[in-house]
């Protein structure tokens, strides 16, 4: 009882490890996200918010 336990993996804080592997899993998925064409662009849209009041 009252043990205090370090959750650490070779001398590294288990937080750390944590953040650079959701870090890097979040990266690769906005990565490897298909391109898609959004309003702003010219890709013959039929109009959205980024368009000019005319």
């Amino acid at each position: 009882m009252g043990e205090i336990t370090d959750f650490t993996a070779g001398g590294f804080p288990l937080q750390l490890i944590s953040g650079v592997v959701c870090t890097a899993a979040l990266g690769l998925y906005a990565l490897l996200q298909p391109t898609s064409d959004d309003d702003d662009s010219n890709g013959g849209g039929g109009g959205g918010l980024m368009q000019p009041v005319a």
